[in-house]
């Protein structure tokens, strides 16, 4: 079968995958994505499930470029501030230690914008298959590939067979592209795990999600905007793995009362509408981002738990950066010397975020009440000292 010549081949078409290539398309470049899953899962995806993303600003600005946030702005909720509540048990309860709202100045613009992840998934998979310069092909994955001085020739399960100019992985934590080009990962275990489900809350969330301190991790409250409701939020409750898989078992109103009691009541009285999901956390992060005309991005570069929104705008850098040494003319696409720049570019900033991801979750998850003493009165500090308290929202925000 004779080989088709493409400029950009994406392999895996989550979140990270579709939005690259599209990206990519919009930009003048002849793309291929493929990926294992049917075209159900985009049409019918988890409809009743409530994993969503956090757009921060530079990242909407990005869809904005290349033309994707038109699509998805009618699912999205602005998340106009983040609240961090510190508790401590008193009367076999829990009660509210600290409690400190943040802020862009003057409430001028919003943190983020919440999507959840079905409905992003939908849009974006329409949009592919609208897109003139991208050939998607779904239940498809790579059979094999090698490399030759121009291209990569890559051979796929359904028979078709292209050379690309540049291979880019991005296909998760268990990438076939980083395992194929021998890129190592370190990886850590957190004993950790996360559920996520959806709620009806008895006061409105006025835009806020809240991020909800104890020990084993934060209890976040992410806001949707459902049918015009602000009633409706997200839940990412991260603890220990023994605790979340005893909870994930539990009944239905046992489950709803413990999460009654593990807000604080910061949103009122809680009622479950959707049955919750469990993700194992951890971190992992590859030792190189690049191979011979490859580039790996989102989670096959780096996999960290859900705090701070941290994770897919990492993503969304990843792709940006590779763009943009993509459409610079100084270099040819997928050549040795582009690859190499966008790695210096993105290592820094990936191991900046991923350290600081860390340190967060080590202080959240803590059971010494020292720690939990001295969390509480760094989170009073932060607030009330406004040049550092600008400084890290600046770098959580990826503003420059």
């Amino acid at each position: 079968m004779k080989n088709n010549n493409i400029d950009v081949f994406v392999s895996g078409a989550g979140l990270a995958g579709l939005i690259a290539s599209i990206a990519f398309a919009r930009n003048g470049f002849s793309v291929v994505c493929v990926d294992k899953n049917k075209s159900e899962f985009y049409k019918k995806t988890q409809k009743n499930t409530y994993r969503t993303t956090a757009f921060l600003e530079p990242s909407k600005k990005f869809l904005d470029e290349i033309s994707i946030w038109g699509s998805l702005e009618k699912y999205s909720c602005p998340m106009q501030s983040l609240k961090i509540v510190d508790t401590k048990i008193s009367n076999e309860k829990l009660n509210i230690k600290t409690n400190k709202t943040f802020s862009n100045d003057n409430y001028s613009k919003p943190l983020g914008w919440n999507v959840k992840n079905g409905d992003m998934l939908n849009e974006l998979y329409k949009i592919i298959n609208k897109e003139k310069n991208i050939k998607f092909h779904s239940e498809t994955t790579i059979e094999e590939f090698k490399t030759s001085n121009e291209y990569i020739e890559l051979k796929l399960t359904n028979g078709n067979q292209y050379n690309s100019k540049l291979l880019i992985g991005a296909d998760g934590k268990n990438s076939f592209v980083r395992n194929k080009q021998k890129i190592k990962i370190i990886s850590k275990d957190l004993n950790q795990n996360a559920l996520t489900f959806g709620i009806e809350h008895e006061y409105s969330h006025e835009n806020i999600s809240n991020e909800i301190y104890n020990s084993g991790g934060p209890f976040t409250t992410v806001p949707l905007q459902i049918e015009n409701s602000t009633n409706i939020s997200s839940v990412v409750w991260m603890d220990n793995q023994n605790n979340t898989e005893q909870l994930i078992n539990l009944e239905g109103t046992e489950f709803e009362k413990r999460a009654n009691e593990r807000s604080a009541n910061i949103l009122g009285k809680l009622n479950v509408i959707s049955k919750p999901q469990l993700w194992k956390m951890q971190t992992q992060v590859a030792t190189r981002l690049i191979s011979y005309r490859t580039a790996i991005i989102a989670e096959a570069a780096h996999v960290i738990p859900p705090i701070g929104a941290q994770g897919f705008n990492m993503s969304i850098n990843d792709i940006k950066s590779l763009l943009g040494k993509s459409i610079d003319p100084s270099y040819k696409l997928g050549e040795t010397r582009m690859l190499l720049s966008y790695e210096r570019q993105r290592f820094i900033d990936i191991n900046a975020r991923v350290a600081s991801v860390n340190l967060l979750n080590r202080i959240s998850r803590t059971d010494n009440q020292i720690v939990k003493n001295i969390r509480s009165k760094t989170i009073d500090f932060l607030h009330n000292f406004k040049p550092l308290k600008s400084s890290i929202m600046n770098f959580g925000l990826g503003s420059k």
